[in-house]
């Protein structure tokens, strides 16, 4: 599965009523863009088209807002987000072995992806989640983890990911878990 079959379906008439509610104008571009990637996690290509079409927002001046300000995504994103805080903390005390073992279980092997195949999980990065005590931090969905290495970030991550019944696409140990298990089974016939 690929990030295109999380590809939103854009309602035109929701679109058009936030661009009357809101404005058309050049001042109107990031209230526009909030209430889009609210509605559909990201700025879906055809939402854009449509303020495009439908207002006094040209493309050069949308998208600029669009990929100026950080709180903007332009793909899109899994059914549970992960943010990775990269503050200074957060930083110093291995933030990077977080994203490096959440990507290993997710499977994200590229560099310019960051949601797993599966549509499960998106891993980002972020600036500061506000809780340097407890560095290195993460937030998954709501809630917030701490004082974490790589093997703790992905504990964590299975815990949540069996709670909401999600497969993790790089989780090995399930895949040897239902290999013996068969083994077991082919054994017993």
């Amino acid at each position: 599965m690929s990030n295109q079959t999380l590809e939103a379906t854009v309602d035109p008439e929701l679109v058009n009523k936030w661009i009357e509610e809101i404005g058309s104008g050049v001042p109107a571009a990031v209230p526009l863009l909030q209430a889009i990637q609210g509605e559909y996690g990201y700025l879906p290509r055809d939402a854009m088209d449509l303020i495009i079409a439908n207002s006094d927002i040209n493309a050069s001046q949308l998208f600029g807002v669009a990929t100026f300000y950080a709180q903007f995504r332009m793909r899109p994103v899994g059914r549970h987000l992960v943010k990775v805080c990269h503050g200074t903390a957060c930083h110093v005390r291995g933030a990077d072995r977080l994203n490096t073992s959440l990507n290993h279980i997710l499977n994200i092997t590229d560099e310019e992806e960051d949601t797993a195949s599966n549509g499960s999980y998106t891993v980002e990065d972020v600036a500061c989640v506000g809780c340097c005590s407890i560095a290195p931090a993460l937030v998954i969905d709501d809630d917030i983890i701490g004082n974490l290495s790589g093997a703790d970030a992905q504990r964590v991550l299975k815990k949540h990911a069996k709670g909401c019944k999600e497969d993790l696409p790089g989780d090995t140990s399930k895949k040897k878990k239902a290999a013996q298990e068969n083994s077991n089974e082919e054994a017993r016939s």
